[in-house]
């Protein structure tokens, strides 16, 4: 026989309180992403919010949507509200990314550098 549990009101509150701390984790990483892959780039974090489309920077911000979304597992959602855009535009910025790593050696080694910074400040 099941039983059912619920959960009191201060286990609720503790679920929350939890949840909170990693959504706030999960945005000081996403800013972190963001300040390595402008850097990376030769661009503030500000350009890669910014709505102009040149090649440089879109490539960049295809980037840092990649990261945000792989390393600091945040939402397309979360993502869009970090850099201004769509979450429409985050996926395909992520899955633009996901697909040139494959066949485009010189961006793979950019990700891979980033990350390897990225895990450098960690430390």
């Amino acid at each position: 026989m099941m039983m059912a549990t619920t959960m009191t009101d201060r286990q609720r509150a503790a679920v929350q309180a939890a949840e909170a701390r990693l959504r706030a984790a999960q945005r000081a990483e996403a800013a972190r992403i963001l300040q390595a892959v402008a850097h990376a780039y030769n661009f503030t974090p500000a350009q890669l919010r910014s709505p102009r489309r040149p090649s440089e920077l879109a490539e960049a911000r295809q980037v840092a949507m990649f990261l945000m979304r792989t390393e600091a597992r945040a939402t397309v959602e979360e993502i869009g509200r970090a850099l201004d855009r769509h979450h429409s535009t985050v996926l395909h910025g992520v899955a633009v990314i996901a697909a040139r790593q494959e066949r485009d050696r010189p961006l793979r080694w950019t990700v891979d550098a980033i990350r390897a910074e990225l895990d450098r400040e960690a430390i």
